[in-house]
């Protein structure tokens, strides 16, 4: 039945904020960790920012078990359906702000 319900436009900004944020942060502590660690954090490891992808998906794996594989793949096509609208309606501005010039 909620899957029917009309979503205010409110809700659509706290999940885009939501979204936002969590993607800013985890921006900034993954840059962070990778500008800061030494060539040899990981030894026998080639890449770091693969190391540390493994350990927020280790860190996130508890909260998507909880979730449940619907939930979650929900949740993915969510964020994807975001960033794909998102980078449609910027580009289809861009070429608009173009064709103005």
């Amino acid at each position: 039945m909620e899957r029917t319900q009309r979503v205010d436009i409110e809700l659509a900004r706290e999940l885009v904020e939501e979204v936002l944020r969590t993607a800013l942060a985890l921006e900034s502590v993954i840059s962070g960790l990778l500008d800061e660690l030494p060539t040899d954090a990981f030894p026998g490891r080639d890449d770091p920012a693969r190391v540390l992808m493994e350990m927020i998906v280790g860190t996130i794996h508890p909260a998507a078990a909880v979730a449940g594989v619907r939930d979650c793949r929900s949740a993915i096509a969510l964020v994807v359906a975001i960033r794909e609208r998102v980078l449609a309606d910027l580009h289809t501005a861009a070429e608009l702000a173009k064709e103005r010039d």
